[in-house]
């Protein structure tokens, strides 16, 4: 039960021309609880509503400061999260430029002839060439990334 006392109590500071305007909000403890208090308030050198003061005090200090932290972590989270998208639809368009770009005649396995494997070789390098060109145009915004025709890109 939180009983809250008006709003209107005055309580006087340095100079009788000077007043503050205080709020005030009560509760009850049980005598367990209250006893507790008064014990660890008297190991302070406090008064119990002094030291209940401080353990409210330091009760939303804590809890703004675990909600800063919370916040740092969140957002340190999103941008690990948009970083690791990037690399993986970058991987993907990689992955899909070299299929693409590598149309390596059928036969590898076996020996070719030497003009052949010079063709190969070409394949193979115009593939790495195609690869580079695809990772730098990614790199500058060339693909439109989970766009509504994304098949297009």
């Amino acid at each position: 039960m939180v009983q809250i006392a008006p709003p209107d109590i005055k309580t006087k500071f340095l100079r009788r021309d000077q007043t503050v305007t205080l709020k005030s909000v009560h509760f009850r403890v049980d005598w367990k609880e209250f006893e507790m208090l008064e014990e660890e308030a008297r190991k302070r050198k406090l008064t119990p509503n002094a030291y209940a003061k401080l353990l409210h005090r330091d009760a939303l200090a804590n809890y703004d400061r675990r909600h800063e932290v919370l916040l740092d972590q969140l957002e340190a989270l999103r941008g690990q999260y948009a970083e690791l998208h990037t690399l993986l639809v970058k991987t993907a368009a990689l992955s899909a430029g070299a299929v693409a770009a590598a149309s390596i005649p059928p036969g590898m396995a076996t020996s070719i002839p030497a003009p052949m494997r010079e063709q190969v070789k070409g394949h193979i390098t115009a593939s790495v060439r195609e690869g580079e060109r695809i990772s730098r145009a990614f790199d500058e915004g060339v693909f439109r990334v989970g766009g509504p025709d994304a098949a297009a890109d």
